[in-house]
């Protein structure tokens, strides 16, 4: 590749980031890029570090040591409030929802880091504050549309089946139009169906929307099949890295999965379940 046709820089950078707590190492110097409109997966087995990884990403925990810049800016320098407006959402594993609330008002309430008026107009709900209002309204139904959410629009969020109710955090995230997006186990309690779907939901959102995405998950399936690129972390270090036919192959990756000595660590059903899980979507 020629000087001139070198890669953008890009959009995060995370350096030899570690997280330590009361001595046990969390995270050790891990370090990786995303490129913009990637969709980037983060994978590894229980306790490896990932929702450690994306507590650090989201300025709730505060690292030991390392470097990540957003876009340029140290992301290690801001809070956690400052996190959104400088273009980064974030979907849970576990929903902390407002059961009661419509659909649409939950959308609302994920846009409001764009809304521009202030308590006072808000409230007379005059001239800007409603023109304001029925913009964000708009681009919150668009949302709807694109996430199959739209007849549901009106309903209690308690209302709708478990996987609904994920694809709505998903569209809460959306509405802050974040520049990244950080997806924690987006398809787990999910069945067959409701993951394939989200599945082409996120793609949907990486060809429509060109937003970048980190996704954490256990289905391996998914991962291999919609990842650009696959981060493997096992006890918290990084363990691979790279295409998803690359990563499948790592003899590093199966053996984190599988153990030391597949042979006597688990029965011969139980180790082709786990190679089949690795391997899905090649």
């Amino acid at each position: 590749m020629s000087a001139t046709q070198a890669e953008p820089h890009p959009l995060l950078s995370v350096t030899d980031v570690t997280v330590r707590f009361a001595g046990l190492t969390a995270l050790g110097d891990v370090s990786f890029d995303v490129r913009a409109g990637e969709l980037f997966a983060v994978i590894g087995p229980n306790g490896a570090g990932k929702t450690s990884l994306f507590n650090v990403l989201s300025r709730v925990y505060q690292p030991a040591s390392g470097r990540i810049t957003f876009d340029g800016r140290d992301l290690l320098r801001l809070k956690t409030h400052q996190i959104a407006a400088v273009g980064i959402a974030r979907t849970f594993q576990n929903l902390g929802q407002f059961p009661h609330t419509t659909v649409l008002d939950y959308l609302l309430l994920g846009r409001h880091i764009r809304m521009r008026s202030g308590i006072v107009l808000g409230g007379v709900y005059l001239g800007p504050a409603r023109a304001e209002e029925r913009e964000n309204r708009a681009y919150c139904q668009r949302l709807l549309e694109l996430l199959d959410l739209a007849r549901y629009r009106d309903q209690p969020l308690g209302s709708l089946p478990f996987g609904l109710q994920k694809r709505a955090d998903l569209a809460r995230a959306l509405a802050a139009q974040p520049r990244l997006l950080l997806l924690d186990e987006p398809v787990a309690g999910m069945g067959l169906d409701e993951s394939q779907d989200l599945a082409a939901v996120l793609l949907d959102i990486k060809e429509q929307l060109g937003i970048t995405q980190i996704l954490v998950e256990h289905d391996m399936a998914m991962v291999m099949g919609i990842a650009d690129h696959v981060l493997v972390l096992d006890f918290g270090r990084v363990i691979a890295r790279g295409a998803p036919a690359e990563v499948q192959a790592n003899p590093d990756v199966i053996k984190a999965y599988l153990g030391d000595d597949a042979g006597s660590a688990a029965p011969e059903s139980a180790r082709q379940s786990d190679i089949a899980a690795i391997d899905a979507g090649s």
